[in-house]
């Protein structure tokens, strides 16, 4: 009997997880450093051959960490590049606080999948960029330089168009986005998705919503807390007074704040977004 031990995709793409392949309804898990005898070799062969497949599908919008430095201070992101040649659009992609207080790991641990949602931005085309806070709990205002160190060190990142960056971010992401959107030019379309009140910097931004320059899509879901759906209104209001150019949506399919914790049924209404305006 043929027994396959692990592949591990560090091997592949650097995530280091293993691959289960099924072939005529048998599970298999794979290792291609591993001795095979001749007797098997045939068989082998065409295992691996259909294991490559799968497990190359999945290196093309891998997520890697990486170090960058903005105006002399050392950071991290998480990257994901679609595949082709650039250059590509590009999302700079707000964290919630959650990674903040629980980091990358402990925060994903928690349902929180900002490496789904950034290979998934990938998939659709999208280089993404998503600044991990190194000032941790800090304040607004230092959050708030770190996301314009991001916007300005992507604008001269290789293989990124400079006129067509997107800023996204969720509960204090989303914040963060608002605070920076109203300050900024050279934005071409702005995601809010829950955004969090932070203490009154929500309120002062909301009212310079009139200095925003690009289209806005703004989402919450109707069980969220009520202070964040008491914000949503707000800044839905500002926009439409304003005139400004926004898509605003209220679910009523349930999730809460955690349907943005990862890739759900409102990402259709995402996709579209930055398809018609980036």
């Amino acid at each position: 009997m043929l027994i396959f031990s692990r592949v591990r995709f560090t091997d592949f793409c650097g995530i280091k997880k293993d691959k289960r392949v099924t072939i005529m309804g048998k599970a298999f898990l794979i290792d291609i450093n591993n001795y095979y005898s001749n007797r098997d070799l045939r068989l082998y062969l065409v295992i691996i051959s259909f294991a490559f497949i799968i497990i190359t599908s999945g290196c093309a919008n891998n997520a890697s960490l990486v170090k960058y430095d903005s105006d002399g201070t050392n950071n991290k992101a998480l990257i994901c590049k679609p595949e082709g040649k650039g250059p590509f659009p590009s999302v700079i992609y707000n964290h919630g606080r959650i990674v903040d207080r629980r980091g990358l790991s402990g925060a994903s641990g928690r349902g929180y999948k900002l490496d789904q949602i950034c290979r998934t931005l990938a998939g659709n085309g999208y280089f993404v960029f998503a600044p991990i806070r190194q000032t941790g709990k800090g304040r607004m205002t230092d959050h708030k330089r770190e996301v314009d160190g991001a916007i300005d060190y992507l604008k001269k990142y290789p293989g990124v168009d400079p006129s067509r960056i997107a800023l996204m971010g969720f509960s204090r992401g989303g914040l963060l986005t608002l605070l920076v959107a109203v300050t900024r030019r050279d934005l071409k379309a702005l995601i809010i998705l829950a955004p969090a009140p932070g203490h009154g910097h929500f309120e002062r931004a909301v009212r310079q919503v009139s200095s925003i320059n690009a289209p806005v899509l703004l989402l919450v879901e109707e069980s969220d807390e009520q202070d964040i759906l008491n914000d949503f209104e707000m800044l839905s209001r500002s926009l439409k007074e304003s005139k400004k150019e926004s898509k605003v949506i209220k679910y009523k399919r349930g999730g809460g704040h955690r349907l943005f914790y990862d890739v759900g049924y409102y990402w259709d209404d995402v996709s579209s977004f930055l398809n018609d305006n980036l």
